[in-house]
């Protein structure tokens, strides 16, 4: 398997790749974590049945609670030839049984040598805030058009550039290589290029609404003097599959997400006890 990741051996602090924002109201806030928090989310790929030249299909869905504020999320990989996939995502958030808000992601990207080359990534959010950004890659000129409301602009990549969807599916890839403890990756975001960052912290077992799991814990490196937290827990016997994950934003707002539901190659997902 050609490997997209540099792997380091101390936690590094790259760049970080979230964008800021002013102070919002208590929903819109809720709404722009809730979308940062999405994109960790997706680090949950379900490789279950792949092989070295195909990825397996699958589906998965989670729940998201904050301050009186709930979400539900859903993702669903799907071959569209042999080398062609595309990953989705949505996210709906509700505050007093009302909807606030609504996010969309996707990325198509291709698969082969056991690399993925991403082509084409969109993001979309309505509701109480809303932002349109998409990206087109061309791997011959080794750039990509990454465009929002207002502009376009060219950004030059590498051969081993992801996008904020691609990346973490290969992040779920390495993350079976038992003998590495840190994982780094290139993405585009917006009109620059950002290093990522994930550690290892070791084994759990937790609960969530789909029951107990035994997961891998990972945390995402950042600055030593930043206020902002990211851990998940991978689930190990279902190949990786996101678990749980918990953020603590800049301004202290504590952001849960927790599998409810899913299917890995067709397959039920259950817990241990189940």
């Amino acid at each position: 398997m050609v490997c997209q990741r540099q792997v380091i051996s101390a936690a590094g602090s790259g760049r970080d790749g979230w964008r800021r924002a002013p102070p919002l109201r208590s929903a819109d806030r809720f709404m722009t974590h809730t979308n940062t928090t999405l994109k960790l989310l997706l680090l949950q790929v379900s490789l279950s049945g792949a092989t070295a030249d195909t990825l397996e299909e699958f589906s998965a869905y989670y729940s998201a609670t904050t301050n009186g504020i709930r979400g539900t999320a859903e993702r669903h990989l799907v071959r569209l030839t042999d080398l062609n996939y595309r990953l989705n995502v949505s996210l709906e958030a509700k505050l007093g049984g009302m909807e606030i808000g609504d996010l969309k992601q996707a990325s198509e990207f291709s698969y082969a040598d056991g690399q993925i080359k991403p082509l084409t990534y969109s993001y979309q959010v309505s509701g109480v805030s809303s932002a349109v950004e998409t990206v087109v890659f061309n791997w011959d000129a080794m750039m990509a058009l990454s465009a929002d409301d207002e502009q376009s602009r060219p950004v030059a990549i590498n051969s081993n550039t992801l996008d904020e969807l691609s990346y973490q599916l290969a992040l779920a890839l390495d993350i079976a290589d038992p003998d590495e403890t840190t994982y780094s990756y290139e993405t585009v975001d917006g009109y620059t290029l950002d290093q990522l960052s994930f550690r290892v912290l070791g084994e759990d077992i937790i609960s969530t609404p789909l029951g107990d799991f035994r997961c891998v814990k990972l945390e995402r490196n950042r600055e030593a003097s930043g206020s902002r937290a990211t851990t998940i827990w991978l689930a190990l016997d279902w190949s990786n599959l996101l678990a749980k994950i918990e953020q603590t934003t800049a301004s202290g707002l504590a952001i849960t997400m927790e599998l409810t539901n899913a299917l890995i190659a067709g397959h039920q997902v259950t817990g241990l006890n189940d």
